[in-house]
């Protein structure tokens, strides 16, 4: 036990002397610990002042990297304590000499963080610091970079840049920091003139001091200061112009109409003057004109994204060699230059308007290295449609090859490399004009001196309302000869977009088509047609020629009120002692789809009238026309035929007595018609009597309602109806239709083209004369009947022939009622005649019995006499059966049977004759 004890109290003797040795180790670590941190603070104080030292060399290397190894690893962990951070905060300040700047431009960029968070390392630009002592946080911060995405080239706004590093990184990495190359630049090419007092930015640039020169914007190429505003006012000499080009532009895009960063250009000397353009984001070789001799340019900034973007750098010029604007318009009307532009022209039609134009300087020559775009615009819009007639009145646009033309030259063999007129007609051809690119393709292109007589000289008529001309020289000829250059005319003049030969002024409405086959349409179709427009369509043919008329559209304006608001009338010409008469086929509105139409017989010409009113518009028609050999007779007399492709039928009824009403079937009923069919039925009863027309049954493709119908493959016309056209396959939409007169005309016509074809139509025609208020006693005869409600009076044989005969205007079938008398009649007329029918055929029966017993009996009787006189008595006559061989000793069947039962063997042995009669006694004895 107390050797135990030793050993402990041994123990705890070591661990108080280790426990006093271990504070004492202690201690002398935090001293350690204080003389390291010292000597890190020493060595960064160090660092800072052999940077201001370096910031007075004209240029050099800026690396963090280089700083001493022990200070880069350990101004963010200390290893011994990884939980204790240090932060580190380096200011690099660069002083420039006299009209100098600093350039900074960063080619190793390496930090902690990224461009959304920046928290941990960063880097932050000052580059609009005025002096060095400058207090940094009262200054604008130029942007804050961190990550891996360096900043852009940076140019100090005056001669001083300070940047600041902040860091709380743990990265140990070699690459870990930035390197960045600076220089100091002369500042003489950010003075672009004469400096306004009071202003920063503001320069004044008059063509006394320097006809050409460059701009750059205030730091380019470095990123340009936030919230600054510089403006360049440009003054000439009189008669000078002045032309920007821009060859690098690039300006913060903040949206369409540039409402942060931007550069505006005004047209004179004051904001208030004409704006050229105002324009942001990136452009490629930008090329402005001035109008006169002064121009004013702003260039404002904001504070945008971080884009860092650089800004712009612009040639410019002062010179009288540009094209004279106020010539080249010679105060027209209507004629206006594109601002900004050197030589582009606008011509604009006043409405049936007339313009010139010339190449600059017309009729001397022409300047070089000029392009003038003249843009022609007819009018365009809900009342105007407009072409554009381009013709030249003289061209003397000179290559290389001035020697005098001795023929004509054509489009095809003409090259004009120096000096050209250019023109663009259609719409593909116009956008590659008018972007300024170097693909611009002409429909046709001029140049040299061509004849007056010439056809090169127009006129061009353009497709539409617009055409591009284009006038450009990379070199002058001069063939000694007046005048030079080109000069043309300009004639706007209404386009109704319609095809054919166009009659009467250019205002006019009026064409004539004469061709076989062709189309016409309403004004600008397929757009809307004009209000309150007049349009006539003349289809001529010669004689003996038919016109057959069937449209492929047709929407008009029309109202619940007035659906005839807009319509379309279709006339038969006729010409008759050289005078002309027009007689109304039909008048269509906008209830109505026009069905395929002929012109009348004997009439070789059609006219089509389009009216549309003041209120009200809509897509129009189109309709197609074809003139082909016309028919030999109005209403076909014989029977249906093939005509030239076309079926041709129909017939002229006339009533009789003992035929007082019809039917009237399409072609092929009720199997389906077919295309190209024309039937005219002319239906013809008694002086004093009418014609009762009813449907029966109909399936004609189209669609009918009660107050509209669309025929556009097939019509039924029936002449005098209260409905243009019938069509569809509902018969209570065709009304009973009493004719006016003792004659009525029927048509069937499809379209020449592609049909359905579906079954046809059966109509009932009837002879009546209308009593309604009149004298019914003439109708008292036995032969007529008078309907009750009706008042019609028909012929008596159509009682109670299954046909409603009566019926128009109200519900009346009384010729159709009351016939059970009659049907009684007529079955015991139909009885009596079964009977007596049936006599006829039972006594024929009878008789023809009657003669073939008689001759059977005679046969019989034949018969018995012929076996008397031959037949001989025989003892036995062994039957033998048929088809069938037996030997002798054999007997019969029968034999056979009878004798079963006393032979074994079924033979009967021969038995003699003579000895029958004893035999027999001896048996039965």
């Amino acid at each position: 036990m107390r050797s135990l004890e030793r050993i402990v109290e041994t123990r705890i003797e070591l661990l108080e002397w280790d426990s006093k040795e271990t504070k004492e180790d202690c201690a002398r670590c935090r001293a350690l610990d204080c003389d390291i941190i010292f000597a890190l603070l020493f060595t960064i104080v160090i660092a800072c002042l052999l940077v201001l030292i370096m910031v007075f060399w004209l240029k050099g290397v800026l690396q963090y990297e280089d700083l001493p190894k022990q200070l880069a690893i350990s101004h963010g962990v200390n290893n011994s304590k990884p939980e204790q951070q240090y932060n580190l905060q380096c200011v690099y300040t660069f002083v420039a000499g006299p009209r100098q700047r600093v350039r900074l431009e960063f080619d190793h960029f390496l930090l902690s963080g990224s461009s959304e968070n920046c928290d941990i390392e960063y880097v932050d630009i000052y580059s609009e610091v005025e002096s060095v002592d400058e207090d940094i946080l009262s200054s604008a911060l130029g942007g804050r970079y961190c990550g891996t995405v360096a900043p852009h080239v940076r140019i100090s706004l005056r001669h001083v840049m300070k940047i600041v590093l902040h860091s709380r990184s743990t990265n140990h990495e070699d690459s870990h920091g930035f390197r960045a190359k600076y220089s100091f630049i002369p500042e003489d090419k950010f003075i672009a003139g004469e400096p306004v007092s009071g202003k920063k930015c503001s320069y004044i640039i008059d063509s006394s001091d320097r006809k050409i020169g460059t701009l750059y914007s205030p730091t380019y190429p470095g990123t340009y200061p936030h919230n600054m505003h510089c403006s360049y006012l440009m003054k000439g000499y009189r008669g000078e112009r002045i032309r920007l080009f821009f060859t690098d532009f690039d300006i913060f895009f903040g949206g369409e109409h540039c409402p942060y960063d931007s550069i505006t250009i005004f047209d004179g000397p004051t904001p208030s003057s004409p704006i050229i353009r105002k324009v942001c984001g990136l452009q490629q070789r930008m090329e402005i004109y001035s109008m006169t001799n002064s121009l004013l340019i702003h260039f404002n900034t904001t504070h945008p994204a971080k884009s860092d973007p650089r800004g712009f750098i612009m040639d410019y010029e002062f010179s009288s060699r540009f094209v004279n604007i106020d010539k080249l318009l010679n105060k027209q009307r209507g004629v206006t230059h594109i601002r900004g532009t050197e030589c582009d022209v606008r011509v604009e039609s006043n409405r049936e308007t007339t313009h010139t134009i010339s190449s600059p300087n017309y009729p001397e020559v022409y300047p070089a290295n000029t392009t003038c775009t003249y843009i022609i615009h007819g009018l365009q819009g809900e009342q105007n449609l407009e072409k554009v007639i381009l013709t030249f009145d003289s061209i003397a646009v000179l290559s290389f090859d001035t020697s005098p033309a001795t023929a004509p030259p054509s489009v095809d063999d003409i090259a004009c490399p120096s000096a050209w007129v250019g023109i663009a007609i259609g719409e593909g051809n116009m956008k590659a004009v008018m972007s300024s690119t170097d693909d611009s393709i002409f429909d046709v292109t001029l140049c040299e001196r061509i004849p007056s007589d010439s056809p090169l000289l127009g006129p061009y008529i353009s497709e539409g309302p617009r055409m591009v001309m284009q006038f450009g020289s990379t070199d002058t000829r001069d063939d000694r000869i007046t005048p030079i250059g080109f000069k043309a005319t300009i004639e706007f003049k209404t386009d109704f977009g319609v095809t054919g030969e166009s009659l009467g002024t250019s205002n006019e409405c009026r064409f004539r088509f004469t061709s076989s086959t062709g189309f016409f349409n309403s004004p600008r179709y397929p757009a809307n047609y004009p209000l309150d427009t007049n349009c006539t369509y003349y289809i001529v043919g010669q004689p003996g020629r038919e016109i057959l008329l069937h449209f492929e559209q047709f929407a008009l304006s029309g109202d619940n009120d007035n659906n005839c608001n807009d319509y379309l009338d279709v006339y038969d010409v006729f010409v008759k002692n050289g005078k002309e008469e027009l007689k109304l086929k039909e008048r269509y509105c906008s209830d109505t789809f026009p069905g395929p139409s002929v012109s009348a017989f004997g009439s070789h010409e059609m006219r089509v009238v389009f009216t549309s009113g003041s209120s009200g518009t809509a897509n129009g028609f189109k309709a197609l026309f074809e003139i082909r050999t016309a028919r030999k007779e109005d209403v076909p007399h014989g029977e249906a035929h093939i005509r030239r492709g076309a079926y041709r039928c129909g017939s002229v009824i006339n009533s009789t007595s003992l035929k007082p009403n019809g039917l009237i079937i399409s072609p092929n009923y009720p199997v389906k018609y077919n295309k190209d069919v024309h039937c005219d039925w002319q239906i013809n009863v008694k002086e004093g009597y009418q014609v009762l027309l009813k449907m029966e049954a109909i399936d004609v493709e189209g669609e009918m309602t009660s107050d509209s119908a669309s025929c556009q493959k097939a019509v039924i016309r029936v002449e005098g109806a209260p409905r243009t056209e019938y069509c569809g396959t509902k018969r209570e939409f065709f009304e009973a239709y009493l004719s006016p007169t003792n004659s009525v005309r029927i048509s069937f016509l499809t379209a020449p083209d592609k049909v359905n074809g579906l079954k046809g139509f059966n109509l009932s025609w009837t002879e009546v004369k209308n009593l309604s208020g009149k004298d019914e006693s003439v109708c008292k005869s036995d032969s007529l009947y008078l309907c009750t409600y009706s008042k019609l009076c028909i012929d008596a044989k159509l009682r109670c022939n299954g046909l409603d005969n009566c019926g128009y205007g109200v519900q009346d079938d009384t010729d159709e009622q009351h016939c059970s008398l009659k049907e009684k009649t007529a079955d015991r007329t139909v009885v009596i005649a079964a009977i007596f029918c049936g006599g006829i055929f039972v006594f024929i029966c009878g008789f023809f019995l009657y003669l073939f017993k008689k001759k059977l009996e005679r046969k019989k009787k034949s018969k018995r006499k012929s076996d008397t006189k031959h037949r001989q008595r025989q003892p036995y006559r062994q039957q033998k059966p048929m088809h069938k061989q037996h030997c002798d000793s054999e007997l019969s069947p029968p034999a056979t049977s009878r004798f079963v039962h006393h032979d074994a063997t079924g033979i009967m042995p021969p038995i003699p004759l003579h000895q029958i009669g004893s035999s027999s006694r001896d048996m039965y004895s």
